[in-house]
């Protein structure tokens, strides 16, 4: 039957105009079906670390040992990779350019450190040698020597500039003077390979190490007396009693050591290894403040601080970066990496961080804030499209990568218009004449009573699920729904049958009846479809029965899974 001919049985609801008597009817829009509310909402820390997002995405050409922000600004970033370390800095719109290369390593680099005015850096090479180099020069002003293998970690002395240490994987601390690259003093801080190295709070001679030993310490080198004179002791020599002396705190994490962080200040300490992070006051002796057992389902190979000593950034071979408060180890949000994690680092002005991967990947997540930094943007411009990354987030629509919203208004000058904020002295009357507004092309057709068009355009247009399914429900209201749908065709039938199937995972509870309905009108009013005499068809019809026997499946799983819970609850 033709639909604009016979609409004696097709009732439209009508809502009537105030005054006396329905003399006109006002159309009602379309609106969407409401969906259900989310049973858990984000907290505010985690809305604000979910804005952290893919920025940049790098190759190197072998794995990623190091990455390091520089404490200054412009908080150029090191990453170890290979026999060279990168420096990288963020251009305006937040990608990253090479700034410079230093590749005067004869073996692979293993680990880089900032001093704290960004002028120099500390390399170690699988070697046994620590390069001092200088930043904007890129010349090597000393090279440490010797430890009997590679050197794994290494770090310049906060309170004196003129100071640095270096630990390797014999498991010693070698601790140097800047200026005349002599060794100060040796102590064989662990028994297997020193992983971390960080100044301490007790002036240039406080360090705090950790290694796969197991262990992590806290070293005060001024405790330690100098040589006797006539022993024939070399400078920086090794003295096993004055090792002895030197180690005021121990600690043991419980498996191999793998990063650990220092809280501004040095009383607390974080390690990581294993699949455990665990917190020490080591002011106190070394106590343990918290413990987080399963923190990551594989190896924890890096953790880092912000600045503000507030969260947390670990990383792990599992291919995961979590952030959790560090006050009280709370998770707050988790990120998805393409491969195993190696190492990871906060950006000190706390907008972005980086994680390098195993594969020679290397990847920055950068808060996206507005113009004056007022407010999350809604469009970034990425340099290298990262895809696949994002954990739980939806990725933005309708805009092109690379591309930015620009808002035309105007902003000075004489404003006028609807869309122009009133000024402070200003007096603002109502318009009694409502504002109009653009006609969607589902109304459009609803004004018509075109009822087997509005079906068309929701099969055969890009009609977002929820919208179609409003349609639907709204032709079901109107009793329209079997007119719409009588007779329309193969082409139209295998059409609305790709639809049903693509809307079928995407419909929530709420509309699983407006799916079985439209499906039983489909196929009860289309000869076409009884049975279905084309093979592409048949195959859409094989295509939902197999979703629906999947759901059917995942139900009765979970009926299953409901009955073990109450029988496990009720003990």
């Amino acid at each position: 039957p033709d639909v604009g001919q016979d609409l004696a049985s097709v009732v439209p609801r009508r809502r009537w105009a105030a005054g006396a008597g329905p003399t006109m009817a006002e159309f009602e829009r379309l609106q969407r079906l409401p969906e259900p509310r989310r049973a858990v909402e984000l907290t505010p820390e985690a809305e604000h670390f979910k804005g952290f997002k893919a920025q940049w995405k790098q190759k190197e050409t072998s794995r990623v040992t190091s990455v390091a922000y520089s404490p200054a600004a412009p908080h150029r970033l090191a990453v170890v990779s290979g026999t060279k370390v990168g420096l990288w800095q963020a251009r305006k719109d937040g990608a990253a350019e090479v700034a410079s290369t230093l590749s005067k390593f004869k073996d692979l680099t293993q680990c880089v450190s900032w001093r704290s005015d960004g002028k120099l850096i500390l390399a170690g090479d699988a070697a046994g040698a620590c390069a001092v180099i200088e930043v904007e020069t890129r010349a090597v002003l000393r090279k440490f020597r010797g430890h009997g293998d590679a050197v794994t970690c290494c770090a310049f002395a906060t309170a004196d500039r003129a100071r640095a240490a270096t630990g390797g994987r014999d498991g010693k601390l070698r601790l140097w003077d800047i200026a005349t690259g002599d060794l100060l003093q040796t102590i064989t801080a662990h028994t297997d390979c020193m992983k971390v190295l960080v100044p301490g709070s007790g002036g240039p001679d406080a360090w705090i190490t950790a290694g796969y030993d197991g262990m992590a310490k806290l070293w005060d080198a001024s405790l330690a007396a100098p040589p006797a004179a006539g022993r024939g002791a070399e400078a920086g020599a090794e003295d096993p009693a004055a090792t002895a002396r030197c180690c005021v705190v121990t600690v043991d994490h419980g498996h191999p050591v793998e990063d650990g962080v220092a809280f501004p200040g040095g009383a607390l300490f974080v390690t990581v290894g294993g699949t455990e992070v665990k917190v020490w006051d080591l002011a106190s002796g070394g106590t343990l403040l918290h413990r987080l057992a399963d923190a990551h389902s594989k190896v924890i190979t890096s953790v880092s601080l912000t600045a503000d000593a507030t969260v947390l950034l670990t990383a792990s071979f599992d291919g995961f970066a979590k952030i959790f408060r560090a006050s009280d180890l709370e998770h707050s949000w988790t990120y998805r990496l393409p491969g195993p994690a190696t190492c990871a680092s906060w950006r000190p002005d706390g907008s972005a961080f980086v994680v390098g991967l195993d594969d020679g990947q290397w990847i920055t997540r950068h808060q996206r804030l507005g113009p004056g930094g007022a407010g999350p943007v809604e469009v970034v411009a990425s340099a290298v499209p990262v895809e696949g990354m994002i954990f739980g987030e939806e990725q933005p629509k309708g805009e092109e990568e690379g591309t930015k919203k620009v808002d035309r208004r105007k902003t000075t000058g004489h404003l006028r218009g609807m869309g122009a904020a009133p000024a402070s002295d200003d007096e603002v009357v109502d318009s009694a004449r409502p504002a109009k507004r653009k006609q969607s092309q589902l109304d459009f057709l609803f004004r018509k009573f075109e009822y087997r068009k509005v079906f068309e355009y929701v099969v055969k247009l890009p009609v977002d699920i929820p919208s179609g399914y409003a349609a639907i429900n709204e032709l079901l209201q109107r009793g329209a729904l079997v007119v719409a749908m009588t007779e329309v065709g193969e082409e139209v039938c295998l059409l609305a049958l790709r639809w049903l199937k693509r809307g079928f995972s995407a419909t929530s509870s709420f509309h699983k009846h407006l799916f079985m309905e439209t499906l039983h009108t489909l196929l009860d009013n289309n000869k076409c479809l009884q049975p279905p005499g084309t093979w592409e068809l048949v195959k859409a019809v094989d295509d939902i029965e197999a979703v629906i026997n999947q759901e059917l499946k995942v139900q009765d799983s979970l009926l299953e899974t409901s009955g073990m819970l109450k029988s496990v609850t009720t003990l």
